[in-house]
């Protein structure tokens, strides 16, 4: 044992010798151990240290401790988190060398989000069977140490020890206390109690991140516990349950219980402990009376506030395998189900829910409850339920085979590419073919919502693409697109219980050849992001059905190469793709106290061991410094200034309330280092729009540097009106002399957010897959040859000069050719010199215009066509 302790060091460099040691007690003990491990990640170690997965971002400078079972990873003091400039934060764990991460990450706050506890020291400590992460974090005058430790005897389980101390008391302002996992549209929250089934909530969520303290009363709950389920579909399942054990309040020899409250939302999952004891109320409840005491409520000096949280993990994607872990001892429920892609809602007889179960890819199933009356509530795909009694007594109980209906199933086409939407008609409701089957919803103060339904399929032309889908029984019409260059094919079908059917609809034909083009969107997202769970697998898939050629991998903070995900699913003639990354500033700071906007870069190569994959930092630093950066160290590279608008609130005469309305991911809301929304009206050289041409000083780089900037970004309720603003911007930076491409990207995330519409179509010899050109492709995005669409395609040139070059005299002659599927309505054609309108003419049958310009300034020519969407065209692009 002490050759063990002396042979334990606890620096980085020293893994081989830890490993070492802990070899020799296990031959000398003649007891097999798993390899207890711990240090932080350098060059050496980083090849087996690093986490994989959908959101592990851990890297070279981060800290790993390791139990043989568990990973986890705690991100270097360099190091950015979401909430601080600062690392020192849990960002990766799960099962090692299972590639299941979807651990975003926990930020501890003092209250709020702008109050962070930035780290500012990290150690290791190894023992004989555990493995120790030490951080020490300040803010406000307060200090809070942090231990976090995986030990052999609870494998899948990291222990969270916290003591929060007054360090300043001149300066110190504490009053509650705020651990908060940053879940941003990702994982669905259940939420669980483990001393009191009645405080259970389940998958019903309430809205606290959007309203503000007004909601904190309605959206806390007394419970202790959050459990989080990846996707069914992920490629490791995992589940992460959240409890915080204990809230103790020590002053002397003395410590009592403090209230703790859980709340969470699809936007975040919070731990909220308050400073001490309320003067009214029994700490059961947070109303109106105890939001009241909460300034009241302080740390003294000498006292201290003690933490206990523990992070189950369960491998597979439900909360049973987490409640397992709290119940054992408790009695064990089995069976087998004959649908294995069913879902099990174990729930008091009252409906309060208990745990969440998923079978097996056997069908088998099992739980643990303790004795009592239940129901099981039954649930498939296609809106099956049935619902079964449940009494637990005894250790044991089999409750043998439960099969639900049978579903309609419907054949889908095979060996072609295509995008399936299926819309309910005569009264059936449209299918949701992603439904998670766990009922999550959100209130607010509009009521309570449910995940939007996924109603579409996407085909690759591939041999994994889907082979089937099951329908509740009623009426259809089902749309088949391959994007806007090709036919739309419709039918309808109607389906009975457990009919089997094909659906039969042709298959869409190009009816646009785009000789000279090629279809690209500079703005997609996959579950790497830690906004969504939407496989990457998917994502290809999606875009291939689409016919998007050329796709722009910009996960945020994260620079991802799609191209292994191409390989592996065999469609590497069928689309292109550019490794990239979004910047997304979230970090608000006395400089940037709306953060630094987001922006796109491509191509950038990722580096796969290091923090991020090589992102580098950003938060709190002026964007002319972050561009001069990225371009000294990746030459060539493209920044697109990602939907620098939302709508046109703050586009024309600024309100009073502007800082109300800001949204800090719209860079012209702000204006970063302004602090106050773009003029489009007003010179750029007056202030504040001048911040955007303040030149540095050594390098002469300006904010405004980009090459490119979107003006069409995704769909949705504001469509129409971030347009109507982005272009307004886009048009003022064009009159005043600043050389900025238009884009027009998906930004999509989920499955039901569709990929490569809008889509830049971008001029180039090289205008297929087979013969496309990198280089060529990047010229011109830079040059402006380059159009945005949501249907119609066009070919413009003044007397020769195409898009994006210059003509020079006075007089010339536009020449437009417009052309458009049948079922993607055209109506105007509109010509703009200098932004204003010079020329519009009525499309109708007419596909070619010759319409001359006269210039007595210098100026530019800008073109619209548009039209209104029609019944089917809104089936397909819905929002758009």
């Amino acid at each position: 044992m002490e050759l063990g302790r002396a042979l334990t060091i606890q620096n980085a460099g020293a893994k081989f010798i830890r490993r070492f040691a802990v070899l020799l007690l296990c031959l000398a003990s003649g007891v097999a151990h798993a390899v207890v491990q711990g240090g932080q990640i350098n060059t050496d170690n980083a090849a087996e240290w690093v986490q994989q997965g959908p959101d592990a971002i851990g890297g070279i400078g981060d800290w790993f401790i390791s139990n043989g079972t568990l990973c986890a990873v705690i991100s270097g003091i360099e190091h950015e988190g979401e909430f601080s400039a600062k690392g020192g934060v849990l960002i990766d764990l799960g099962y090692c060398d299972r590639a299941d991460d979807h651990f975003t990450h926990v930020n501890d706050l003092l209250g709020d989000s702008s109050r962070p506890m930035d780290v500012d020291k990290i150690d290791v400590e190894i023992g004989e069977s555990s493995a120790t992460i030490v951080t020490l974090g300040r803010n406000s005058g307060v200090v809070v140490e942090s231990r976090y430790t995986l030990t052999e005897q609870q494998p899948t389980q990291l222990s969270v020890s916290k003591r929060i101390r007054i360090a300043d008391k001149d300066h110190a302002d504490f009053n509650y206390y705020s651990p908060l996992w940053f879940n941003y549209h990702s994982l669905e929250t259940y939420v669980y109690s483990t001393t009191d089934f009645a405080r259970n909530k389940g998958f019903s969520n309430v809205d606290f991140v959007s309203r503000g303290s007004d909601a904190i009363s309605e959206a806390t709950h007394n419970a202790d516990t959050l459990i989080l389920p990846s996707p069914p579909e992920a490629a490791a399942p995992i589940a992460y349950g959240w409890q915080m054990r204990s809230a103790q309040r020590v002053s002397g020899n003395k410590r009592y219980d403090l209230p703790k409250f859980v709340l969470s939302d699809e936007q975040s999952s919070m731990v909220l402990v308050v400073a001490d004891s309320f003067y009214i109320g029994d700490g059961s409840k947070l109303g109106f009376l105890q939001l009241l005491q909460i300034p009241l409520l302080s740390l003294d000096e000498g006292d201290a506030i003690e933490l206990e949280e523990v992070f189950y993990v369960g491998d597979r994607a439900d909360v049973a395998s987490v409640t397992d872990q709290l119940l054992q001892g408790a009695p064990s429920v089995s069976g087998r189900v004959r649908d294995p892609a069913s879902a099990l809602h174990v729930e008091l007889t009252d409906g309060t829910p208990v745990t969440f179960v998923r079978p097996d890819p056997d069908g088998r199933f099992s739980f643990r409850v303790p004795e009592g009356d239940y129901r099981i509530r039954h649930l498939g795909t296609a809106a099956r339920e049935i619902e079964h009694p449940l009494t637990v007594e005894g250790k044991e109980v089999n409750l043998g085979l439960m099969a639900l209906p049978k579903a309609a199933m419907l054949e889908l086409p095979a060996g072609e590419a295509m995008r399936l939407v299926f819309v309910g008609i005569n009264g059936t409701p449209n299918p949701d073919f992603d439904d998670r089957l766990t009922g999550y919803s959100v209130s607010d103060d509009e009521g309570q919502h449910f995940r939007d339904k996924v109603s579409q399929v996407f085909l690759a032309g591939i041999e994994s693409d889907r082979r089937q889908v099951e329908l509740a029984a009623g009426e259809y019409r089902v749309y088949a697109t391959r994007g806007p260059e090709h036919s739309l094919s419709v039918t309808e079908v109607s389906v009975k219980p457990g009919s089997h059917s094909a659906l039969e609809i042709a298959v869409p034909q190009r009816v646009l050849d785009t000789p000279g083009y090629i279809a690209a969107d500079l703005h997609v997202h996959s579950g790497l992001s830690f906004d969504n769970t939407f496989s990457t697998s998917e994502r290809v898939r999606t875009f291939v059905a689409e016919h998007g050629e050329v796709m722009v991998s910009s996960e945020h903070d994260r620079p991802t190469d799609f191209n292994p995900f191409l390989r592996a699913m065999g469609v590497t003639d069928k689309i292109i793709s550019i490794p990239a990354a979004e910047m997304t500033s979230i970090v608000a700071t006395r400089s940037h106290p709306h953060t630094g906007g987001h922006l796109n870069f491509f191509p950038f190569k990722p580096q796969p061991l290091a923090f991020r994959n090589g992102m580098f930092k950003h938060e709190d630093r002026r964007l002319r410094d972050i561009l001069h950066e990225v371009r000294e160290t990746q030459p060539g590279i493209i920044a697109q200034l990602n939907h620098a608008r939302w709508n046109t609130l703050l586009s024309g005469e600024i309100p009073d309330n502007y800082q109300e309305l800001i949204a800090n991911g719209q860079f012209l809301d702000h204006m970063g280092v302004a602090k106050y929304p773009y003029n489009p009206s007003a010179p750029i050289d007056s202030i504040p729009n001048n911040s955007l041409i303040e030149p540095d000083p050594e390098t002469g780089v300006r904010d405004i540097d980009v090459d490119a900037m979107e003006l069409m970004n995704g769909a949705g309720k504001y469509y129409a009106k971030r347009i109507e603003a982005l272009r307004k911007d886009w048009l003022s930076f064009l009159l005043q002399g600043l050389h900025i491409t238009g884009t027009a990207n998906s930004d999509s995330h989920h499955a039901n957010e569709q990929v490569a519409i809008p889509r830049n179509m971008v001029a180039v010899a090289g205008d297929s897959v087979a013969t496309f050109d990198q280089g060529e492709f990047l010229q011109a995005l830079r040059s402006g040859n380059i159009y945005g669409t949501t249907g119609p395609m066009i070919e413009v040139s003044l007397s020769g000069a195409t898009m994006g070059q210059t003509f020079r005299g006075s007089k010339g002659v536009l020449k437009v050719r417009v052309r458009h599927a049948d079922w993607v309505p055209v109506e105007t054609l509109s010509v703009q010199f200098n932004g204003r309108e010079i020329a519009r003419r009525v499309i109708g049958d007419q596909s070619e215009f010759e319409i001359a310009v006269e210039a007595t300034e210098d100026g530019f020519v800008t073109v619209v066509v548009e039209g209104p969407a029609s019944e089917d065209y809104s089936a397909v692009y819905a929002d758009i």
